[in-house]
This record gives C-alpha cells, structure tokens and sequence, in this order.
C-alpha cells in the first residue's frame, strides 16, 4: 500500500481535533482559528492530492477518450 500525501494525516489531524473542540469547552479563539484555517488547509489538501505522482499514470488509447460513453449499457437511452 502506497503512503498518502502528508496532508491527508495533517487534514485528517485538525479535523479529529475539530471534532473534540466540539465536544469540549475551549476558549472561543480555538474554534475561529480552526474555522479560519479550515479552507486554506482543504485547498492544500486538494492541492497536494490532484498532484500527488506516486502512481504512474498512464495516457488513454486512441478512441477511448470520453471513457466508456461509448457503451450503451452504461449511458442510458438516448
């Protein structure tokens, strides 16, 4: 199994705390921060996950690029 991307465990991390701030009662100022931090470290998340290259990645054949819209089993009756 390949490792993932380092924040996948950071995002994972902030959420789990997210999760226990909730549960617990913090100063007001934890909560905003974490709710501050939160689209920053999503777009990071994102980000680090679409460039990820520890699968190689492999060009469609010619023909096949819309994928499988080409069977009629799988798009519907048009």
């Amino acid at each position: 199994m390949r490792p993932l991307p380092r924040a996948v465990h950071i995002a994972t991390a902030v959420l789990l705390l997210n999760l226990l701030v909730a549960a617990i009662h913090v100063p007001e100022r934890v909560p905003m921060l974490l709710f501050t931090v939160a689209p920053v470290l999503m777009g990071w998340l994102v980000w680090s996950v679409l460039h990820d290259r520890s699968l190689p990645m492999r060009d469609l054949p010619d023909g096949v690029e819309w994928g499988y819209q080409d069977r009629e089993d799988l798009h519907g009756s048009r």
